[in-house]
């Protein structure tokens, strides 16, 4: 962790120390960590107490002391050493920050509504060809929570830092800037995604930018060219473009899918032309690598540097995993869903029979019924049979229906995988994808026991 001083947290925490009398050199007193979890204290930890819906981390102050940790954050006062705050999250949030404008890394932040993972996971496989030490996002650790914990994992070793910034509702992405003050920032896309809480694709935009005033002076937007709402934007700071057309320095050309695990394409990389093997399918996949690619022409690597990274790259989780089972395939990519991000993923599936589970898409607002209808229209065009589950998912198979396809069938998280293998027969892609709160990873895991 970068050095810090019980002293220095104080500060950035906005708060008042108290009880620390016993404290072996004071306020001068080195951090050895920071965490919200008083299972994972160190000696000298700093322990952040925060209360959740379900779980209140005051009540686990004496746990963390007992572990051996330095000192708390907290709202309460305890008879412990503690840094007292009106909100131990912003005082977390504060304190990294501080790490962050104290450690002087370069950080590129990775934004988006779909895509946000694949690139940054990209980007970082290729940056790693030139850099030994990336901090990059683990996970789902890209929000308000998740952010600080990754700048708590900053050394002094670290060259760079590629962060991953996820919102949902506006003045969140007000707060992450505030916190990663990134150099760089690359925008994949603006979706129908969260648009409970955003609106529309004009709201999206307005969230996602609120990042752009926290850019550091001298620092560049990437923004996808062939996104529309990307494209008209007009930022108060200077914008590289990336696309695969050829308008642009960096793109792919003679895209080719090679069955569920690969995509060749020719990378135009300024004055050199490579050919390129990605493990990955799909068009937007290429868009990702692009991205990728466009960034590390801005930080001086060779096309034969991003050639190795994009080649190097392998999704994890569950997104866009490809599992050969005993006689079928199956496309894991239940991590998370919307209506871009199902489209992109039923247009890579390749088999006999392409058969799809597909789930609830959430927080799509006033017009979440219309948007899964229409999902289910295009789910008519390019399966072959459809599974859903969930009560949106049920207006998925309406739309299939309407359209015309017979294959649709409505199931329940309890009995997919059975009604799935009773379908299924040798040869036959199955894609299983909805959004997070649906849980079909269960389903994978069920689905995996065929083997």
């Amino acid at each position: 962790m970068t050095e810090l001083t019980l002293q220095e947290a104080v500060k950035a925490a906005g708060g008042k120390l108290f009880n620390a009398d016993g404290i072996e050199g004071g306020q001068k007193a080195l951090v050895g960590s920071i965490t919200l979890d008083s299972r994972r204290v160190g000696k000298n930890a700093l322990f952040v107490a925060i209360k959740g819906e379900r779980v209140d981390g005051h009540d686990y102050i004496a746990s963390a002391m007992e572990r051996g940790a330095l000192a708390a954050i907290s709202e309460k006062d305890v008879p412990y050493p503690h840094i007292r705050v009106k909100s131990s999250l912003a005082a977390m949030q504060g304190i990294a920050a501080y790490m962050r404008n104290k450690s002087g890394l370069p950080v590129i932040a990775v934004v988006g509504s779909v895509g946000k993972t694949t690139t940054r996971q990209m980007l970082t496989c290729v940056l790693e060809q030139k850099y030994s030490h990336i901090l990059s996002t683990d996970g789902n650790f890209n929000n308000e929570f998740g952010l600080p914990q990754m700048l708590f994992k900053l050394e002094e070793y670290h060259e760079l830092a590629v962060l991953e910034l996820g919102i949902s509702t506006f003045g969140e992405m007000t707060r992450l800037g505030k916190i990663a003050r990134p150099n760089y920032a690359v925008y994949t896309n603006i979706g129908n995604m969260h648009l409970e809480n955003l609106g529309d694709r004009d709201g999206v935009l307005k969230a996602k930018t609120e990042l752009v005033p926290y850019i550091k002076e001298g620092g560049k937007l990437f923004l996808n060219g062939a996104d529309d709402k990307l494209r008209a934007y007009d930022p108060p700071v200077p914008v590289c473009y990336f696309g695969v057309e050829e308008c642009y320095c960096v793109h792919a050309e003679a895209v080719e899918q090679i069955g569920l695990e690969r995509t060749d394409f020719t990378l135009v990389y300024r004055d050199k032309t490579l050919r390129v093997s990605m493990p990955a399918a799909g068009a937007h996949m290429v868009l990702n690598a692009i991205a990728a690619a466009t960034v590390a022409a801005e930080l001086g690597l060779t096309a034969e540097q991003v050639k190795a990274g994009i080649e190097n790259y392998s999704p994890v989780g569950h997104r866009g995993r490809v599992e050969k089972l005993a006689e079928i395939t199956l496309v894991d990519d239940c991590y998370n869903a919307g209506p871009d991000s199902m489209r992109a993923s039923i247009s890579t599936l390749k088999g006999a029979r392409r058969v799809a589970l597909l789930g609830d898409m959430l927080e799509l607002g006033k017009d979440e019924q219309q948007l899964h209808i229409s999902l289910g229209e295009y789910c008519a065009k390019h399966l072959d049979a459809l599974f859903t589950v969930g009560t949106l998912g049920a207006k998925i198979a309406e739309g299939a229906e309407k359209a015309g396809m017979s294959d649709v069938f409505r199931t329940t998280h309890e009995t997919a995988a059975d009604d799935l293998k009773a379908y299924l027969k040798a040869g036959d892609v199955l894609l299983i994808k909805a959004s997070r709160g649906m849980h079909l990873e269960d389903v994978v895991e069920a689905v995996m026991k065929w083997k």
